[in-house]
């Protein structure tokens, strides 16, 4: 009986998401609320400034700056994009067309996250033949793009959409929010 109990608390506990949030804040550039069931990680993406994950939920996070000067200087050797933000989403939603195998995107939204002009969507598709769910925000601060990207198995898409939601909501780029309780350097 005393394993019963034990295994029912243990689900339980796993089968619950936090509303307990702690505010990390990188590099005196940009702060974001996440879930206290994550923590700092390294490995998910080699130019992400934020990287977080609970790899036994398959929950991750990683948020990607870039000064718009460097994009805008690149832009400008095609013709193929405007070296602006419509520009820039238009590279970083070619680039997941072409490497998510079977992706199915949801209509792009454009909208403001604290201020900042911002484009958000959805996808689902296959990475080494595993099913998984995005939520994606790019996000053009004042002298930066940021992008924030969320992700977990497809099976966990209900489960994390409410605090993937969340996340995104809560980018602030530094001068236009609040102060954080914690740095990364």
């Amino acid at each position: 009986m005393k394993k019963i109990m034990a295994l029912s608390l243990f689900v339980l506990m796993l089968s619950c998401t936090s509303d307990k949030t702690e505010t990390v804040t990188v590099k005196n550039k940009y702060s974001v609320e996440l879930p206290s069931f994550v923590s700092e990680a390294k490995g998910l993406h080699d130019m992400a400034s934020l990287q977080y994950q609970n790899a036994f939920k398959e929950f991750y996070i990683v948020i990607i700056d870039e000064p718009k000067e460097e994009f805008a200087n690149a832009a400008k050797v095609t013709t193929e994009f405007t070296p602006d933000f419509n520009g820039y989403y238009q590279i970083l939603r070619g680039s997941l067309e072409a490497s998510i195998k079977n992706g199915v995107f949801t209509d792009t939204k454009d909208t403001q996250i604290n201020g900042l002009k911002a484009k958000t969507f959805t996808l689902t598709g296959k990475v080494d033949e595993i099913p998984v769910f995005y939520d994606i925000a790019y996000v053009e601060g004042n002298d930066r793009f940021y992008q924030i990207v969320i992700w977990t198995i497809e099976s966990s898409k209900e489960k994390f959409k409410e605090p993937m939601d969340k996340i995104i909501a809560s980018f602030k780029e530094i001068g236009s929010g609040k102060s954080s309780n914690r740095s990364l350097k």
